[in-house]
């Protein structure tokens, strides 16, 4: 009788301790996700513009002294003309991150995102004039930007 209480107590022992260690064990740390690797990188400081072709043209001149500043789901743009206004909120258009959608409907390939460098894509449809000067050129637009 002694016998069974002991082997008894040994079986329930084992049981709990075998509970508590697999409740110790804690989760898995997870990778994070495409789109909040991008969003971390996109958000950590001032980009600022260092090159712009439009349709493989250099037109850097054009947009000069732009840069681009985003939080979670927003930008600030300075000297961004036509093209980048001086607010605004963005999402990604699915989980892969490879585009973004703006709030005025524009979106945007993300070509390339590194900690020092973003390459940006847009289609503009509109040439605009400001002051004598070109506010935005029509085209394919590649921005290269650096921290």
């Amino acid at each position: 009788m002694k016998l069974q209480l002991i082997n008894k107590f040994l079986a329930l022992a084992t049981l709990v301790a075998c509970i508590f260690l697999m409740a110790c064990g804690g989760d898995e740390p997870t990778e994070p996700t495409p789109a909040e690797q991008v969003r971390a990188l996109l958000i950590t400081s001032e980009w600022r513009m260092q090159r712009v072709q439009v349709d493989g043209v250099d037109k850097t001149d054009v947009y000069n002294g732009l840069k681009l500043q985003f939080s979670t789901t927003g930008f600030t743009a300075t000297s961004g003309k036509a093209i980048w206004p001086a607010t605004g909120t963005w999402s990604f258009t699915d989980d892969t991150a490879t585009k973004l959608k703006r709030n005025d409907g524009l979106e945007i390939r993300i070509k390339n995102i590194t900690a020092a460098q973003l390459e940006l894509e847009l289609n503009w449809t509109t040439t605009t004039l400001g002051s004598g000067r070109v506010g935005s050129v029509a085209g394919t637009h590649v921005f290269t930007f650096v921290k």
